[in-house]
C-alpha cells in the first residue's frame, strides 16, 4: 500500500507517550515559525503524565531533584523550590502547561474526527490526501495544532512508500478507545505521519520471571507502580509480611515509606545497593550558585565525570576506585550498605538524603537472589526462607515492544539494538522518519527533550526531511560513522543505549556537544554553554573534556532558552 504524499514544508508529527518528554517537545516544536502543521500525541493510559500519572505512581513518589529544577512547568504552588516535588504536583503542573499551550486532550481517542479513519472501512488514501490538501492552505502564522488522544496504544508502525517513490511516510496501526491488556473491546485504526517521536519507555513495569515456583506461590506479586497510597494503606492494615525486591530508587523509597509509618514486617532483598548523589550537594547548586559550597560541588562534579570517563575505559582501574573513594569520603556519593565497595558499576544515579542512611541500615535487609517461591514463602538461591504475603518488585520497566514493519515484510525492534546503530542515540539510518527519544545527560529529561525539540525544528526538518529518502539515509549514516569513530576507544562499542548507566560518557557528551553546536549554528537557539569540538582522542584533551562534560551534563533545564 502506498501512502498519501507528504505536504512539502508542512509536517504531521506524532509523539508516542504523554509524559515529561512530550511536554518539553511540544513547547520546543511550537516555538517561532514552524514547518509543522499538526502534532498528535498518543497515550496508552487514560490520563497524561507518563511516570507521573497518578495511577502509575507508587505511594509518596517524589522527584529526584528539587522543584526549582523543573522551571519549564507552571506549578500550582511553589512553597519549597529547593525541596522535592510530590508526584501529584508534577502531574498538576503538566496539566497546567498543556492548558497554557492550548493542547486539546481527547479522552476517547476514536471519537475525534481528525484522528484517522477506521482501518476496516473507507478509502484511507483518498481521505488522507484530502486532509493533506487542506493542510496546504494553512499559513505559517497559524499556531501549530496539538491534540492528545488518551487510551490509545500503538500496535505497530509501518514504513510505506508515498505516491512519489522518492520518499516515505509512517503508518501507525493504532488500538484506540477502551482496550484491555488482552486486546479486547478495541478498535483498530490507521494514522499516517511524516515523523514519529517515540517517548514511551516507562509504560510497562517489569516483573521478573522467577526461576521456579511462581505457579505455586499463593501470595501477591506487585510492581512498584501498583503500590498506590490506597494499596499501601491496605498492606499496613492487613499486616502483610512484605518483601521489597531491588536496590533502586523505588526500593529505597518503598523502604523509607514503611519506616516512616513505623512498619517493620518487611524484608528488603537486593543483589546490590547503589551509590547515589548526596541531596544536600544537589540542593546547593540551586540555593546559592555562587557560594563556596556550590563551587566545591562543581569541583566534585569534575572528579565524578573524570571517574566515569575512566570507568568507561576500564571498569577495574585504580583511578576510578580512588576517585570514588574520594567522593564517598567527602560525602558527595552515598551508599547505605556498600560504603567500602568502591566500584562505579554500583552507581545508579539516585539522589539520596543523608538523613535516610541510618534508617536504611537498621531496616531488615537481605543480600541475595530469589531461588523459588512456594505457598507464601520466598526462598533465596542459598535456601534461606522468607515469609512473603506480598512481593513488591522495584525492578524498573520493560522497553516498548511495538515493531516497525518494512515494505519487504521484515520487522525492526529498536530497543533490542545497541547504541552504535543510532545517530545521536536516537535516529537510525534505516528509519529516518522515527526518532526514539533518549536522554543524553544524567537524567535531566526536560533539558534533553527541549534540546531535541529545537534540534528537530531548526536542523533536522529543514535540512534533511524534504530530501529524497535515500539522501536522508546517507546523511544519517555519515553522522553515525563519525560518532562511532569518535567513540571507538571507549571499549563500549555495543553498549546498551536503553540503560542510562550502560552508556559511555563519551556518547552522552558527543550528543550534547553536537546537538548544541548544530542548533547554535542554525542561529535559532543560544545556549549558555558552548562546548566546541574537543577531540577525545588526545589524553591531554580528555581532561579538558571531562570538565566540559560535567558542566554540560549536570546543568538544569534553565540553561536552554
Amino acid at each position: 500500500m502506498s501512502a498519501p504524499p507528504p505536504v512539502k514544508g508542512k509536517k504531521v508529527i506524532v509523539i508516542i507517550g504523554a509524559g515529561l518528554s512530550s511536554v518539553a517537545l511540544v513547547k520546543a516544536l511550537r516555538r517561532g515559525d514552524s514547518t509543522i502543521s499538526k502534532i498528535i500525541i498518543l497515550e496508552a493510559k487514560d490520563d497524561i503524565g507518563g511516570t507521573w500519572n497518578p495511577k502509575q505512581c507508587y505511594h509518596n513518589l517524589q522527584t529526584h531533584g528539587v522543584r526549582a529544577g523543573f522551571s519549564l512547568l507552571p506549578w500550582d504552588r511553589f512553597d519549597s523550590p529547593y525541596d522535592h516535588a510530590h508526584h501529584k504536583d508534577v502531574h498538576g503542573a503538566m496539566k497546567n502547561l498543556f492548558r497554557k499551550e492550548n493542547v486539546v486532550v481527547v479522552e476517547e481517542g476514536a471519537q475525534h474526527q481528525n484522528f484517522g479513519q477506521n482501518s476496516n472501512g473507507g478509502n484511507e488514501e483518498e481521505k488522507e490526501e484530502e486532509k493533506s490538501n487542506a493542510e496546504k492552505n494553512m499559513t505559517t502564522e497559524k499556531r501549530v495544532e496539538v491534540t492528545v488522544y488518551l487510551s490509545t496504544r500503538v500496535k505497530s508502525m509501518e514504513m510505506v512508500q508515498t505516491t512519489s517513490s522518492s520518499s516515505s511516510r509512517v503508518k501507525l496501526n493504532v488500538l484506540c478507545t477502551k482496550f484491555s491488556e488482552a486486546d479486547k473491546d478495541k478498535e483498530e485504526r490507521a494514522l499516517f505521519a511524516d515523523f514519529v517521536i517515540y517517548t514511551g519507555t516507562t509504560h510497562q513495569p517489569k516483573v521478573p520471571e522467577f526461576a521456579q515456583g511462581k505457579n505455586k506461590y499463593t501470595g501477591e506479586i506487585l510492581a512498584a507502580a501498583d503500590v498506590s497510597s490506597n494499596k499501601f494503606d491496605e498492606i499496613l492494615e492487613r499486616k502483610h509480611k512484605v518483601v521489597v525486591l531491588g536496590g533502586s530508587k523505588a526500593a529505597m523509597d518503598t523502604v523509607w515509606n514503611f519506616n516512616q509509618r513505623g512498619y517493620t514486617s518487611f524484608v528488603w532483598l537486593f543483589r546490590k545497593t547503589y551509590w547515589g548523589t548526596n541531596f544536600s550537594y544537589f540542593q546547593s547548586s540551586f540555593i546559592n550558585k555562587s557560594s563556596l559550597f556550590a563551587r566545591w560541588r562543581k569541583v566534585l562534579q569534575y572528579v565524578f565525570m573524570k571517574v566515569r570517563l575512566d570507568f568507561d575505559m576500564s571498569r577495574s582501574s585504580w583511578l576510578s576506585r580512588v576517585g570514588l573513594f574520594i567522593l564517598a569520603k567527602v560525602g558527595y556519593l552515598l551508599n547505605p550498605f556498600d560504603a567500602t565497595t568502591y566500584d562505579l558499576g554500583n552507581f545508579h544515579g539516585a539522589i539520596i538524603e543523608p538523613e535516610r542512611m541510618q534508617p536504611y541500615r537498621k531496616s531488615s535487609h537481605l543480600r541475595g537472589e530469589i531461588g523459588y517461591l512456594e505457598g507464601k514463602k520466598l526462598y533465596t538461591t542459598k535456601g534461606l526462607g522468607v515469609d512473603a504475603d506480598v512481593i513488591i518488585c522495584c525492578t524498573g520497566y520493560d522497553n516498548p515492544k511495538a515493531p516497525i514493519l518494512f515494505p519487504n515484510g521484515t520487522k525492526f525492534f529498536a530497543h533490542e539494538e545497541s547504541g552504535d546503530k543510532f545517530w545521536k542515540g536516537m535516529v537510525t539510518p534505516a528509519i529516518p522518519h522515527v526518532l526514539f527519544m533518549n536522554t543524553f545527560s544524567l537524567g535531566n529529561i526536560l533539558h534533553d527533550a527541549t534540546t531535541v525539540g529545537h534540534w528537530l525544528r531548526s536542523c533536522y526538518f529543514p535540512q534533511l526531511f524534504d530530501k529524497p529518502i535515500e539522501s536522508t539515509k546517507s546523511i544519517i549514516q555519515k553522522g553515525l560513522d563519525a560518532q562511532n569513530e569518535e567513540m571507538k576507544n571507549t571499549k563500549c562499542r555495543s553498549y546498551n543505549l536503553w540503560n542510562s548507566f550502560d552508556r559511555p560518557v563519551q556518547y552522552m557528551y558527543y550528543c550534547g556537544r553536537t546537538f548544541e553546536k548544530e542548533i547554535y549554528e542554525a542561529d535559532l537557539l543560544s545556549c549558555s554553554r558552548k562546548s566546541g569540538g574537543i577531540s577525545i582522542s588526545s589524553p591531554i584533551r580528555r581532561w579538558m573534556y571531562s570538565w566540559s562534560c560535567a558542566s554540560f551534563l549536570l546543568a538544569d533545564d534553565t540553561n536552554v532558552n
